[in-house]
């Protein structure tokens, strides 16, 4: 049992990046009465970046614009990740009631849980990242503000690997570097190891289960009604604004030849 004795979730409906990402800022930022929150959101295919990193350094961009792909930029550190269906991206936000701090590696347990319920072992690495067998399934980013943690973690199950490769490869000739590089890593998804798991929402709801068991209650979030305005107010001013997204905060020029 953490510090919280209850916690809340809420399940994006939308596979849209901007507003998924737009929505966690509102949970993040505006909802701070709500000590603890799960957010569980799938996307569409795009590309998620860290707040300090440069898309030119950091992905394929003629190879985005070409298949639409959007790039976006989080509010958190960390590196760029590739999303699509076969992804899940999940959420928690907590408030240090204690003032102790946050402890990272306490985040992604639900899911380590959930998958030893399925037979599965997974590794909470050095990074913070999800092993498996020496595989890279999960990755992680989080933010602080005043006594809040923002925490996420993009988690495969079945996404594409082959167009996550593509989209990640950068030319040689590129003479942008991030000011905090992305670390490669051989990635692998977890359906492969749940033969039973037919489904994003089957996978979704083990985890579900597992945060179940770590409080007295978790209930189902409702939005305030000035969620909806926020979001979208948001999405034009903040993620979806290319001054934002190719903001020179994350660029840094290659020095040599």
């Amino acid at each position: 049992m953490t510090e919280h004795k209850q916690a809340y979730y809420y399940i994006s409906p939308l596979s849209d990046p901007f507003y998924n990402i737009a929505l966690e800022d509102y949970l993040y930022t505006q909802m701070r009465d709500v000590g603890c929150i799960y957010f569980f959101w799938v996307n569409s295919p795009s590309v998620f970046m860290g707040r300090y990193q440069c898309a030119e350094a950091e992905s394929d961009v003629q190879y985005l614009i070409e298949q639409g792909i959007p790039v976006l930029r989080r509010a958190s550190g960390g590196g760029t990740v590739y999303h699509d269906a076969g992804n899940l991206n999940y959420t928690c936000i907590q408030n240090d009631l204690a003032g102790r701090g946050f402890d990272l590696r306490a985040f992604p347990r639900p899911i380590v849980e959930a998958m030893q319920r399925q037979g599965v072992e997974l590794e909470i690495s050095p990074r913070g990242d999800l092993r498996l067998e020496g595989y890279k399934v999960g990755g992680s980013a989080e933010a602080t503000r005043s006594g809040r943690m923002l925490y996420h973690m993009s988690l495969l199950f079945d996404a594409d690997l082959d167009q996550l490769e593509r989209v990640l490869q950068v030319g040689h000739d590129v003479q942008v570097r991030s000011r905090v590089p992305s670390v490669r890593s051989r990635v692998r998804n977890l359906k492969t190891v749940l033969p039973s798991v037919a489904t994003i929402d089957s996978f979704r709801d083990l985890i579900l289960s597992a945060i179940a068991q770590r409080y007295e209650a978790l209930l189902p979030l409702e939005l305030p009604l000035e969620a909806e305005a926020y979001v979208a107010a948001i999405q034009v001013e903040r993620y979806a604004n290319p001054e934002w997204i190719h903001s020179s905060v994350g660029r840094m020029t290659k020095r040599g030849g």
